[in-house]
């Protein structure tokens, strides 16, 4: 902190000590930047007041209405009129180039987040003081706001050449959301940099995590192990490190050393969260769970860690112990809704219906909201008392207008699972009553129709969305879908689904649905090629059929059973699979006849592709 000079020969001077005062007190947003050491001297030439000062400032000329400029600067200041305050200011700072003047002209110019006064104001400085470490520092930050990295990195040089200290890996944190073209740029820089300063771990450091915003894990790796052996208790690189390993597929190498970094570092909550997921991975749930139990001994306060830590309770089958880290839970209103919901989920589970019930009335709106009244409506009707949940869902759409497209789609999805269909198509009629161009009513209203066979009335509402909104992906995929497997509508379905694809190129439904009308137009080998990477994206049965069904028109037969081999001991009892296989393969469907694994998960285990996948919803 500069010395305060109290300078008694005038009036003016008298002002400025208020005004240095005011400068120093108004100044802390650009505290961390500033350097006072080094803006204590100007090499203006300068006059002292008295023997014992160690910094005075050059005299202002009332001719040059400074006092004036000033008071209307700091009266506009106190009214908000901060577009006053900083052209007042920029002005006494380019006349009388005095430094407590430049930096409350900074400091008006970071209120009104005016980058290029910054930046004229910290060259103003520079001319001032050349060996200005804060005027280095706001001119790098600026230039680095404006992607200008080759002047913000010149500026980080300078830093480093006076012994300043600078956040030499800010650039490199964000490179993360740079183009591949700005990334490599930077590492360049960085590199140059480097050579510059070889001891400079800093340096290195963010050369190695340009990198791995690279995806160039093993030299990231290499360089971080410099790091490391020169700063072995730097945090941030085993963090990144381990990360590194993770990235690039050592599995089992980031294991081990994350292990051996949570030893090294017991309280540090991301690699703590690192290996606890990456022991999850190999389903080492009960070890994850010490780790977060470890995490909290350090953070009794984070309900992050609590959520985490009582969800892997739930699954190591402990829910005495889950249920105590729900309650406590519940004092913090950010996570009373994670816990009564989980708990929900967890007691419904059980079959403790009722004790569910009562967990799931406690979620408010917010979090897990709409989730909890589906599941208090599913268990209603499973307690037969159907009737109250649908009061229920009629009450809560009067009650939030706002909220009423979901809930009745609450009550058609509640009446479709118990396989009440014309009630549940009655609903959806009610709900597009009154909401007519509801994208998700109608088209659920379409898929409706498609399973009850009746295929006008579904193509008239797809094409009233597709109307509405012609760049409506899910709309064309479906309606060309739907005329590509029902129909000899061929060419259009595939019109449609060429557009669907164009705007959606990497969904997997699309591309299943594309590869599967050009099956239907006789195009197999480049319906396999779609099909495949489709199958590679989202493994569904239904993929699966198509794809195999393709394989087998072109007589490669061991490939198409090879698919629906592995697909039939995910999805045992998919429609579509079953349907195909029945036609083509019966034998596989016959008992253990795939004997060498009949391990078998539910279609629920399966990843939801981004759009459902075709019409099967």
């Amino acid at each position: 902190m500069p010395h305060l000079v109290t300078i008694k020969e005038t009036p003016l001077n008298s002002f400025r000590f208020a005004f240095v005062l005011s400068a120093l007190i108004t100044l802390s947003g650009c505290a961390s930047l500033l350097n006072t050491q080094n803006t204590a001297s100007t090499d203006a030439e300068v006059k002292s007041n008295s023997a014992e000062e160690d910094v005075t400032y050059q005299d202002f000329s009332v001719e040059q209405d400074t006092l004036y400029d000033l008071l209307v600067a700091e009266i506009a200041s106190q009214r908000n009129q901060f577009d006053i305050t900083l052209v007042n200011y920029i002005h006494q700072a380019q006349v009388t180039r005095d430094p407590a003047v430049i930096l409350r002209a900074i400091n008006a110019a970071q209120i009104a987040k005016d980058g290029e006064a910054i930046q004229e104001l910290a060259m103003l400085w520079l001319e001032e003081d050349e060996n200005s470490i804060a005027a280095h520092q706001l001119l790098g930050y600026q230039y680095a706001l404006d992607k200008d990295y080759t002047q913000a990195m010149f500026h980080t040089s300078e830093i480093l050449r006076l012994g300043g200290n600078t956040s030499v890996e800010a650039l490199a944190i964000n490179s993360a959301q740079e183009s591949e073209e700005g990334k490599q740029a930077l590492l360049t820089l960085y590199k140059d940099l480097f050579e510059q300063y070889p001891e400079s771990w800093e340096v290195q450091y963010s050369i190695a995590l340009v990198q791995r915003n690279l995806k160039q894990c093993d030299e990231a790796i290499a360089n971080l192990d410099a790091v490391l052996k020169v700063q072995p208790r730097f945090q941030q690189a085993a963090i990144v490190k381990a990360n590194c390993l993770n990235e690039s597929g050592k599995k089992q190498e980031a294991l081990e050393y994350s292990a051996d970094a949570f030893d090294d570092f017991p309280d540090n909550n991301a690699i703590g969260r690192l290996y606890a997921s990456l022991l999850i991975e190999r389903e080492q749930t009960e070890d994850a769970a010490n780790v977060f139990a470890q995490l909290i001994e350090y953070y009794p306060e984070s309900p992050s860690l609590k959520l985490s830590y009582a969800l892997l309770l739930l699954e190591i089958n402990k829910p005495e112990e889950a249920t105590v880290v729900f309650e406590q839970l519940k004092n913090y209103p950010a996570h009373k809704n994670d816990a009564n919901y989980y708990l929900g989920r967890y007691s419904e589970e059980q079959e403790q219906l009722e004790e569910a019930l009562n967990y799931f009335k406690a979620v408010s709106p917010g979090t897990h909201y709409n989730s909890s009244v589906e599941r208090q409506a599913y268990i209603l009707t499973k307690l037969d008392r159907q009737d109250e949940a649908i009061e229920l869902l009629a009450s809560l759409r009067k009650e939030q207008p706002n909220n009423e497209v979901r809930l009745w789609l609450i009550e058609y999805k509640l009446l479709n699972t118990f396989e009440q269909r014309d009630a549940a198509l009655e609903s959806l009629d009610k709900g597009i009553a009154d909401h007519p161009n509801d994208e998700q009513l109608v088209y659920a209203r379409a898929m409706h129709y498609e399973g009850d066979d009746r295929l006008e009335e579904m193509e008239a509402d797809l094409r009233h969305l597709i109307d509405q909104n012609p760049n409506n992906a899910i709309a064309l995929n479906a309606l060309g879908y739907t005329l590509a497997d029902r129909t000899d509508r061929l060419e259009e379905a595939a019109q449609l689904i060429g557009k669907a694809l164009v705007l959606k190129p990497d969904n997997p439904a699309i591309m299943d649905s594309m590869g599967w009308v050009l099956f239907r137009l006789g195009k197999a080998e480049e319906a396999v090629q779609l099909l495949g990477a489709a199958y590679l994206k989202y493994p569904d049965g239904e993929v699966a059929a198509h794809l195999g069904e393709a394989l087998w028109s072109l007589d490669k037969k061991d490939q198409a059973r090879t698919v629906w081999s592995n697909s039939l001991r995910q999805q045992p009892d998919h429609k579509v699979l079953i349907e195909t296989l029945q036609r083509l393969a019966p034998e596989m469907l016959e008992p253990n006849a795939d004997s060498e694994d009949s391990t078998t998960n539910s279609a629920e285990d399966q990843p939801e592709p981004e759009l459902e996948t075709n019409s099967e919803s």
